[in-house]
């Protein structure tokens, strides 16, 4: 990766950190120890996969999606067609059986339910979650406290004997039964897997159809599996992937099982997983729709959860994300000191993260950024860093201001006393306390700035949205 050298006395309106040959990236080039669960023929994808192949689906994505009507359309034809196909059509001609109805069960009644043996990693904990405060001040209300405090559960492991996993999901078969964790709310939780034709769930009866069907899974005597829909997703990895690994790692009795992760996740993240895991655990990385028949699984319970989507408007608590301080805690110590290490340690105390994304975006954001300029703060791009980068720059960070994105994530590894300002539009459904519970469970207070949505645009809690320039330089 070529990047631009800026050294430190070069700071202007964007900053790129300064490598030397065999920098921090170098480490994943000695992840040997990775054995690949070979893909099979095309069909062994979820059905979603299979359609964006098709020359419809290739359309769709080239010249329709861009337009939101049709986007909506789709979706709503999706979520409410698909299950109506599977339950009254799919079942009753190939793979019906395999298709059918099983139980849906959480890991502990499951456990306690098959006498499956458990290891607790860490203890319940009680995370303070204080009602951060908003600008302009006469929006707070917007911030209506869903509760301020929440019990994070004990993670534990369980070790659960003749169980199969996937590749794609995070749930897992044993006994005849569909195994989640504790955390899931399917009455209120739509899932990835829904969305991409995995399962199907009924969630009034705590039932799923299991719609991926491996002809051919590959037998295997111990292993223990972190695959998850999710972990694609930079901030859905390092809050609910990786700190389940983390501390699973950490206990040396488990330090010879090899461990399961999702196929063709991003380097980034797959640096992560080494410095977590190590170069001489083996790594085993699960195609979706591929299966592992594992004789002794190894499952840890739930350390974070933020539910992918809403299943419903309609029912009010939704969970806006909960993480243990445990995990969070494990993460830091394992990362902050190869950090350290990394070349170059002029790193900038006020940081502006640039977000490229497609949807919820600053439309003044160059107006905002020439303001934040012109009070030092530095325009950086995470996704342009290594992983170790990223670690050393959040670690060394004394203000953090960026839009509501991935990339925040990497707030826990900001010291208790950095500053986190972050720029979210103004809407009544919006997961507010996301990033206050996570900033919670690592120590931290985060400060909103809340912006006027586009008018007339109907992405929603997606909108794009403009920000007060007056309101950023009273409060910065």
């Amino acid at each position: 990766m070529t990047e631009p050298h800026l050294l430190p006395e070069q700071f202007t309106s964007e900053w790129m950190p300064f490598r030397e040959t065999g920098g921090v990236t170098e480490p994943i080039q000695t992840l040997i120890n990775i054995r690949k669960v070979k893909r099979l023929q095309a069909n062994q994808n979820d059905i979603v996969s299979r359609l964006r192949a098709t020359w419809l689906g290739r359309l769709y994505r080239s010249h329709l999606k861009q337009h939101i009507a049709i986007r909506w359309i789709a979706q709503w034809i999706w979520r409410n067609g698909y299950p109506i196909y599977i339950n009254h059509i799919a079942t009753r001609i190939s793979n019906g059986k395999a298709k059918r109805w099983r139980p849906l069960i959480a890991l502990s009644e499951f456990t306690k339910k098959s006498g499956a043996s458990t290891y607790k990693l860490a203890d319940a904990t009680l995370v303070e979650t204080p009602q951060p405060q908003v600008f302009p001040a006469c929006d707070q209300g917007y911030l209506a406290s869903p509760h301020d405090r929440y019990k994070f559960p004990e993670i534990f492991v369980a070790t659960i004997r003749n169980a199969t996993t996937y590749g794609g999901t995070n749930l897992v078969l044993a006994g005849g039964e569909v195994v989640c964790h504790d955390l899931y709310d399917f009455h209120r939780d739509y899932t990835s897997e829904e969305l991409h034709g995995r399962t199907l769930i009924a969630s009034k009866s705590s039932r799923i159809r299991w719609l991926l069907h491996d002809e051919a899974p590959e037998p295997i005597s111990v292993a223990a599996t972190f695959v998850d829909a999710c972990a694609p997703n930079y901030a859905h990895w390092m809050t609910e992937v990786l700190p389940r690994i983390a501390l699973f790692c950490a206990e040396d009795r488990f330090k010879e099982v090899p461990i399961v992760v999702n196929e063709g996740l991003h380097h980034n993240i797959m640096e992560s997983l080494l410095l977590i895991a190590g170069t001489d655990r083996e790594i085993i990385t699960l195609p979706i729709g591929r299966a592992l028949v594992v004789n002794t699984l190894y499952l840890t319970s739930v350390a974070g959860y933020v539910p992918f989507e809403r299943r419903t408007n309609n029912l009010s608590r939704h969970s806006h994300g909960m993480f243990s301080p445990k995990a969070f805690e494990e993460i830091r110590n394992k990362l902050i000191a190869p950090a350290d290490r990394v070349t170059n340690n002029d790193w900038p105390e006020k940081i502006y993260l640039r977000r490229n994304s497609g949807s919820r975006k600053v439309t003044n954001a160059d107006e905002i950024e020439r303001l934040l300029i012109s009070r030092g703060f530095v325009i950086v791009q995470p996704e342009k860093f290594s992983f170790l980068e990223q670690v050393q720059l959040f670690a060394n960070a004394k203000v953090v201001i960026a839009s509501s994105g991935a990339a925040l994530a990497n707030i826990i590894f900001c010291p208790p006393t950095t500053e986190i300002l972050i720029f979210i539009s103004k809407q009544p459904d919006t997961s507010y306390w996301y990033w206050q519970n996570m900033a919670s469970a690592s120590g931290k207070v985060v400060r909103y700035f809340l912006g006027e949505a586009v008018s007339g645009s109907s992405q929603g809690i997606h909108a794009d949205f403009s920000i007060s320039p007056d309101e950023v330089l009273k409060n910065i």
